[in-house]
């Protein structure tokens, strides 16, 4: 038997009941109709299949839309108001089928974006999409460390630079007519983006960008 503290009004569509252990299960209106004062294991056990099929479609339907990192998916079922028992199954379940790899995600993100973002920005992406520390360095590592086996020895940070800067439609020739402080700022607008101090002034002083 489970001794219930309160019902109370989760979200338009669910109800969070709250037992005497500070737990709770939060189920859609209308799922429960069982005492207010304590609910019966058969109940219990129940609701929980029933909440945790549930979980497993929401899980499902937000990986179709995009892809998750574990603890990201994990936050939007505890923002669904899914305790951490469901979100367990729910991510074993995922896991059964190999339906969530950190590895895989972070190492896509960095090669999508390492062309376009420094360094500093795809770890700031990557910690927004809730990687864990050492999975995201492990993947900028691996995806950096291949274009220093394919390039001639320059930094690769060097490729992305001169990318961003073919599309402020700057050439060498623009860059080299510039005056002092504006090529200052030019720097400026590379350095906030976390990219290296060494490496933007390579790149500024770059003959041809071919």
């Amino acid at each position: 038997m489970h001794r219930i503290s309160e019902i109370k009004e989760f979200s338009k569509a669910k109800s969070m009941i709250v037992f005497e252990d500070e737990s709770f299960l939060t189920v859609y209106k209308g799922m429960y109709k069982g005492d207010a004062a304590e609910m019966a294991d058969e109940d219990f056990e129940k609701l929980t299949s029933e909440m945790t099929s549930y979980g497993k479609k929401r899980a499902m339907n937000l990986l179709v839309k995009k892809s998750y990192s574990r603890r990201a998916l994990e936050k939007k079922l505890e923002d669904d108001g899914y305790n951490s028992a469901i979100i367990g199954k729910v991510i074993e379940f995922l896991d059964s089928f190999h339906y969530l790899n950190d590895e895989a995600l972070a190492e896509s993100l960095v090669r999508n974006n390492r062309m376009t973002k420094s360094r500093a920005e795809i770890r700031f992406l990557l910690k927004r999409r809730e990687i864990p520390d050492e999975v995201a360095e492990n993947a900028i590592e691996e995806v950096y460390s291949e274009d220093d086996e394919n390039d001639d020895g320059t930094d690769p940070e060097m490729k992305t630079i001169v990318l961003l800067l073919k599309k402020l439609n700057m050439t060498p020739e623009k860059i080299a007519a510039l005056e002092y402080k504006d090529r200052q700022k030019l720097a400026a607008k590379f350095y906030r983006k976390g990219f290296r101090s060494d490496n933007i002034s390579k790149a500024l002083k770059l003959e041809s960008f071919e």
